[in-house]
């Protein structure tokens, strides 16, 4: 072994300087254990580490040997010194290392890499709170280690480099801590986009590829914060989205739908932003509003396009400083919501008449979601039937068990200018006509059959001159006529093809039927 020697200034400042550009424990340990050894005061030093269960120490560096060769130490060998001096968290002294026996199949393992006339200095590494959680085991002849023991200089290293080491040992359980938080919330997040998924798809039911984008882009919106418009026809089922979009987010509060058409214009100010008692005749008592009471949730404002235009300023001032002021109060009161709009009608057409503000229009569209009409979907026709008819025995103790071939098609040849609203009153009409046990039958959607056109049958032939119907008083008897006629007369040139008849239509083969039904034209497709 090379005799101990004295280190110099410079030497003293190069371990100095490595420890403190260490960036991870073993990397300091490294640094401590090599310059003792270079020095000639050790023959093998280790540094062990508490795992995270705090069952065992796994080595964590060994110099100038391969750390991987050595063995876990189990946390119950007590007798263990490197255990030892980790529980008591007291320095271990040991004349002659190799002597010891008895003190467990790990120490067992272990004094393979000893050598006869070790002796060990055994010391505990504390963190700030003086819990200690590492070890270093520092091997060599026993006067050397004596010698170490007694130095000033190098008793002032130790103590720098365990403060390192407590140091570095906190940033990277911090770091493991912050790692570990982010895998839960990322697990948490991903459950909970999951759970909102299967809630889309179970209460906003379709098939269409239009429904399985509208699903996707209302799993995007859940927990945004910007506003929302929702456009639609009339009963396609806007306010229903907006729901959803609410349940399916994480913001606690509740959803306060406001229909802006339902208010009478002189009340809405006092609905939404609230008012104190005495603000206008009539009011007896302080009422909070509903901005109020959406604070933390959603507010959901149908119809927007009704909404008053000098309310519509004021509103604008509640999404942009999300401040309001009941009518006839002094103080401004905060509430923080997340806005959903809906309407069917054409803003900015509205904004051209001047009865919509257009900086509004902006405000309140910074997501566009729009839900198409069912006769645009009508793949999706049947399984809403189904998923209505399935709510309807549930709630009535029914047991309909399904609706009829033919009148699904009746359903899906029908215009439903209703959309989903529509579609949900015939299905329930038709189930309360049905007897228990039985399906719907088209004999229950009697409203699907519209009566014959009151307009005289025309000649079954093309060569009717167009200016017999221009003296006609009836303009939708006279549109009526010629559909029928020209439909009819373009089935009878495709020998009652109605694909061929559609093609040269410019029109789909569906609508196609539909016009057929609705003015009873019934012939036989004797072509694909």
């Amino acid at each position: 072994m090379t005799p101990p020697r004295q280190l110099n200034p410079l030497e003293v400042a190069g371990i100095a300087r490595d420890m403190t550009w260490a960036a991870h424990p073993d990397e300091l340990a490294t640094v401590i254990l090599q310059a003792a050894v270079d020095s000639g005061l050790l023959r093998l030093g280790m540094c062990y580490r508490l795992d995270q269960t705090s069952d065992c120490l796994r080595p964590l560096t060994c110099v100038p040997e391969n750390a991987s060769a050595l063995p876990e130490l189990d946390m119950d060998e007590l007798d263990n010194p490197l255990v030892y001096s980790l529980v008591s968290g007291h320095p271990c002294e040991v004349e002659r290392i190799t002597d010891m026996v008895g003190m467990g199949s790990a120490f067992e393992r272990l004094r393979e890499h000893f050598m006869p006339g070790d002796g060990a200095w055994i010391l505990p590494l504390r963190d700030t709170n003086q819990h200690a959680f590492a070890v270093l085991a520092l091997l060599g002849a026993p006067l050397t280690l004596h010698a170490l023991r007694q130095s000033a200089l190098w008793q002032a290293l130790l103590q720098i480099h365990e403060r390192l080491f407590s140091g570095l040992q906190q940033n990277q359980g911090d770091a493991v801590r912050a790692r570990s938080a982010d895998a839960v919330l990322a697990q948490a997040h991903t459950r909970t986009r999951e759970r909102a998924a299967r809630l889309l798809a179970a209460e906003f039911v379709g098939v269409s590829p239009a429904v399985r984008e509208l699903r996707s882009d209302m799993l995007g919106m859940t927990d945004s914060n910007l506003a929302i418009l929702v456009t639609g026809e009339t009963g396609a089922g806007k306010d229903h989205a907006a729901w959803l979009i609410h349940q399916a987010g994480s913001r606690q509060g509740k959803f306060v739908p406001v229909n802006c058409a339902a208010i009478p214009k002189d009340l809405i100010e006092a609905e939404l932003f609230g008012s104190e008692r005495g603000a206008f005749t009539g009011a007896s008592q302080a009422r909070a509003g509903l901005v109020a009471e959406a604070d933390g949730g959603t507010l959901f404002l149908d119809e927007i396009g009704d909404m008053p235009l000098e309310l519509q300023g004021r509103l604008l001032r509640v999404l942009n400083e999300k401040r309001y002021r009941p009518v006839g109060a002094t103080q401004e009161r905060y509430s923080d919501f997340r806005l959903i709009c809906a309407t069917h009608q054409p803003l900015l057409q509205r904004i051209a008449e001047g009865s919509f503000r257009e900086d509004l229009y902006f405000r309140i569209r910074q997501q566009c979601l729009h839900v198409p009409a069912l006769r645009e979907r009508p793949e999706d026709i049947p399984v809403l039937a189904e998923h209505v008819l399935l709510q309807y025995n549930r709630e009535r103790q029914r047991h309909i068990p399904g609706i009829s071939p033919e009148a699904l098609r009746m359903l899906q040849m029908h215009p439903l200018p209703g959309n989903v609203r529509e579609l949900r009153n015939l299905v329930l009409v038709a189930a309360e006509r049905t007897e228990r046990g039985k399906a719907i039958a088209p004999q229950a959607l009697r409203e699907l059959r519209p009566p014959a056109p009151r307009t005289p049958p025309l000649p079954a032939t093309s060569t009717m001159p167009l200016h017999d119907l221009w003296d006609t008083n009836d303009l939708p008897g006279a549109l009526a006529a010629f559909e029928c006629h020209l439909i009819s007369e373009r089935l009878r040139q495709a020998n009652g093809s109605r694909a061929l008849a559609a093609q040269s239509l410019g029109i789909p083969k569906r609508t196609l039927a539909r016009r057929c039904q609705r003015w009873n034209i019934f012939q036989e497709d004797s072509a694909p």
